[in-house]
């Protein structure tokens, strides 16, 4: 079947979790036809192989589209190594980073990630936040002002926007911290790490957020609860999040102490508790959906470089 030059492949394929989208593009629209969700790239050995797998049914329709990537697909352990754009940067600088190769007769483009040295003058990295962040930032009426987004997750981001670029960044590894301490440390039982209390959680939130407490000095406490007030586990693991969230949000106020407003871009569950957390300070918020932003990012980033892909995509040999 020949090559549909309206259609296209988006993905954002991170550490834990890929997720495709079979496209219509048409007249700057975005259309999602389809979605697969996969393995990420830490579970996976041969991402080529992988995505085929993923992607073989929409080809077998549709013929040789384009395939547009973001995210750990571009790290060092993903299918093809990308570089890292330095910050400030905008749509453009990532664009004339990312990498085009030819597979299996598909034409496929990986988008690089971004770097920064932070506030705190240390090295940090992002890949995928920052196609999010685009993709808010193209819907926002005044694209001019300064703004600060939150992408709550495994790696939190909080990235300082100027305009439609990124300024800099911090990264806070709350969800990582919180499954290594959940996991394999005394301070919870695995056993406990599916449900948690939420009025623990607000507790936790507020130990966190308070100006003199220091985060290693209140760690401890997820366990002498248990044993002394005789807290369930689920009580502890409330407790538990809502103190490493709590210090983050703490520390992203004090290293961004000129905004009383943040958006916030990422799951309803994981945006609610940061929402909590913000709004508990002061601040106000906006929720983002992380797939409207994502799609939104690509879409953005696709249409800027559409002309290349379709024109670089080879004809299906008859």
């Amino acid at each position: 079947m020949n090559m549909q030059s309206d259609i296209i492949i988006l993905g954002d394929w991170g550490t834990s979790v890929c997720r495709l989208y079979l496209c219509r593009f048409h007249q700057q629209e975005l259309t999602v036809l389809a979605r697969t969700k996969g393995m990420g790239i830490k579970y996976i050995n041969n991402p080529e192989s992988r995505f085929f797998e993923l992607c073989q049914p929409w080809i077998e329709l549709y013929g040789n589209v384009p395939v547009f990537l973001i995210g750990a697909v571009g790290s060092d352990t993903g299918w093809k190594q990308t570089s890292y754009v330095p910050c400030p940067t905008d749509k453009n600088n990532l664009l004339a980073l990312s990498k085009s190769f030819s597979a299996r007769g598909l034409n496929i483009t990986i988008l690089p990630g971004v770097s920064c040295q932070n506030r705190h003058h240390l090295p940090d990295i992002m890949r995928g936040e920052e196609t999010q962040v685009f993709g808010f930032l193209s819907q926002v009426l005044n694209a001019s002002d300064k703004r600060l987004i939150c992408l709550p997750g495994t790696h939190t981001k909080w990235a300082l926007c100027e305009g439609e670029s990124i300024a800099s960044f911090v990264t806070s590894p709350v969800g990582e911290l919180y499954e290594v301490l959940s996991q394999h440390s005394v301070l919870l039982s695995p056993a406990s790490v599916p449900s948690w209390c939420k009025s623990s959680f607000t507790n936790g939130l507020r130990v966190g957020m308070h100006q003199s407490s220091n985060l290693l000095h209140t760690l401890f406490a997820t366990r002498a609860y248990q044993i002394i007030d005789k807290r369930t586990n689920a009580e502890a693991a409330g407790y538990l999040s809502g103190l490493l969230i709590g210090s983050d949000v703490k520390a992203a106020m004090q290293d961004f102490d000129i905004f009383s407003h943040v958006a916030v871009i990422g799951s309803d569950h994981i945006c609610g508790l940061y929402v909590e957390a913000l709004e508990y300070m002061g601040i106000s918020t906006e929720h983002f959906s992380n797939e409207d932003a994502t799609l939104l990012g690509l879409q953005t980033l696709a249409s800027v470089k559409w002309r290349d892909l379709a024109a670089n995509t080879p004809s299906e040999q008859s």
